[in-house]
């Protein structure tokens, strides 16, 4: 599940449009793990709700979409302080992708520190993503993960960004 609030700059209404989008996806996969690589590989049913104001008769994304998404996890260990990751996804709604690196450090016997990178393209919209991570901070039989840096569009605007993210092992 996940979800959000956005905006665009509209040339068909020469105007800001306001979006929320809500999407829940059902992806069974598989987990290949060896030493120091995990490889995750997901891919099945995606739905997704655009809800737009005011309504862009010019947008591709507006309404209600059910289709496909295949997503993937890379995990490399090379040593006990050392970590990079890729994770990406393509759904076939828009078509909308999303691509993420990471390198980290590991401080404080705790999580990983370092460099983030993230690319998310929809239609003709890119946003690109640049600033730093904590990864793997485990509390509990929880896990979490934040980055927050910089954020560029293709609308010309740039802000700060912040990720958070939550998983449980059971």
């Amino acid at each position: 599940m996940n979800g959000g609030r956005y905006n665009y700059n509209s040339s068909a209404l020469q105007r800001t449009v306001d979006g929320t989008m809500m999407s829940g996806a059902a992806l069974p996969g598989f987990r290949f793990s060896r030493e120091t690589l995990t490889l995750a590989l997901f891919a099945g049913a995606v739905v997704q709700d655009y809800r737009l104001s005011p309504y862009d008769p010019g947008s591709r994304l507006h309404g209600l979409y059910v289709g496909a998404q295949v997503a993937t996890d890379i995990w490399y260990q090379p040593a006990a302080k050392i970590m990079a990751a890729l994770n990406g996804s393509l759904v076939s709604i828009g078509p909308t992708g999303y691509l993420r690196g990471a390198l980290g450090y590991r401080v404080f016997d705790a999580a990983f520190v370092g460099p983030e990178t993230a690319m998310l393209w929809c239609a003709d919209f890119r946003q690109l993503e640049v600033g730093a991570h904590l990864t793997a901070l485990h509390v509990g039989r929880s896990e979490w993960s934040a980055g927050a840096g910089w954020s560029m569009d293709s609308d010309r605007r740039s802000g700060p960004y912040l990720r958070l993210s939550v998983s449980a092992k059971y």
